[in-house]
């Protein structure tokens, strides 16, 4: 108590000091919220460009009157956005968020990343956090794709077309570098803190 009556004198005599301390404190705010509104029209942006491409590729098709190959190319579309609204459903939307960025990313550089096991995810901010860490390494090693399977509270992401040489903590596995979370360590160890 002492104390906050303490600060509240000092800053009683030296008001400007908390002027410029609010004047800090609003700049903050409004760059974070300014980064995420940039985050947010980038990823807009990427999805068009992607929907655009599509819809150019099917009225491609159609003009030289390869009807089967218009449908085909629609109908890839059409599963390719039924799968992305499952990011919406049951979901936090801090994760819905998460798959829409590193989608956007991953198109930005030309990979393809692939989701599956989103029925069975359990999220958590722990696993959203690693997961990003390990997406930033993935995104960096892939050459065209990539996939993310998730199993419940845990992941694995496998970079197929990485290069020969293997960050730390990944594996090089038959079918390319990979990485899971929680790793047979981590998961040995929670194992044996419940017994």
């Amino acid at each position: 108590m002492l104390l906050a009556l303490g600060v509240v004198d000092y800053t009683l005599h030296r008001p400007w000091r908390l002027f410029v301390l609010l004047i800090i404190v609003l700049y903050v705010a409004e760059w974070a919220a300014f980064r995420h509104r940039r985050e947010a029209i980038f990823i807009i942006r990427q999805r068009r460009h992607r929907l655009a491409n599509q819809l150019q590729l099917v009225t491609g098709w159609l003009q030289l009157g390869a009807v089967q190959k218009a449908e085909e190319a629609m109908e890839r579309l059409m599963i390719q956005e039924a799968s992305q609204s499952r990011w919406f459903r049951h979901l936090p939307s801090h994760w819905s968020y998460l798959f829409l960025r590193w989608d956007a990313r991953g198109e930005e550089r030309g990979v393809v990343i692939r989701w599956s096991g989103l029925d069975t995810l359990a999220p958590s901010y722990r696993m959203a956090w690693i997961l990003e860490r390990r997406l930033r390494e993935a995104i960096r090693m892939a050459q065209s794709t990539m996939t993310v399977d998730f199993a419940g509270e845990g992941f694995r992401i496998v970079v197929a077309d990485a290069p020969r040489s293997v960050p730390r903590g990944w594996t090089l596995g038959p079918d390319g570098v990979a990485i899971s979370w929680p790793s047979r360590r981590n998961a040995v160890q929670s194992t044996s803190e419940q017994l």
